[in-house]
């Protein structure tokens, strides 16, 4: 008698996990399927504002073109903080500083993808930074979209340079879904 009665029990709830097994299955595949590599590639003109008394100085980028894959190309807008008063050496007599901001593809356009950015500014080598060249490496994910990019989620790493003249580029990779 117990084991009639423990397969009566058991069997079901065997079939049960199994499909929660199955359910699990299919929607994880669903969300690999939708996940895509993000490459992106920009350039704009580096514009930087007058720092604050905290030693924050703003960074906007501005004329953005970028191109890529899945997004296409467009325009793009950047805004950062650059932590001056957080600066620390190159290694090669200049600094690095943190920087903190955001990217905004497709600005102007109904289908937007925001990425939310936080990493370090280096100047290349050393001496007066008024005419140097900086590199800047940051983690990104994605703060929101809209439009086609409306629930978009995703993260990678940012790569930027920027001249002597302050023309910006951009590289961004990465993967998204939605």
């Amino acid at each position: 008698m117990p084991t009639v009665h423990l397969r009566t029990k058991l069997l079901p709830a065997l079939a049960l996990a199994a499909l929660a097994l199955v359910l699990a299955a299919a929607t994880a595949g669903a969300a690999n399927r939708a996940r895509q590599r993000l490459i992106v590639r920009g350039d704009a003109t580096a514009v930087q504002g007058p720092c604050s008394e905290r030693g924050v100085c703003p960074l906007e980028l501005e004329g953005g073109r970028f191109r890529g894959a899945p997004v296409g190309a467009g325009a793009y807008t950047g805004s950062f903080r650059l932590k001056v008063a957080e600066q620390f050496p190159n290694g090669e007599g200049g600094i690095c500083a943190p920087l903190k901001g955001r990217i905004v593809l497709g600005g102007g356009t109904a289908d937007r993808l925001v990425l939310a950015v936080a990493g370090d500014s280096c100047q290349d080598g050393g001496g007066s930074l008024a005419g140097a060249s900086f590199t800047g490496l940051a983690h990104f994910v994605v703060a929101h979209g809209s439009g086609r990019y409306a629930r978009t989620t995703g993260a990678g790493r940012v790569q930027f340079s920027e001249d002597a003249a302050h023309n910006h580029r951009m590289t961004v990779v990465g993967a998204i879904a939605g």
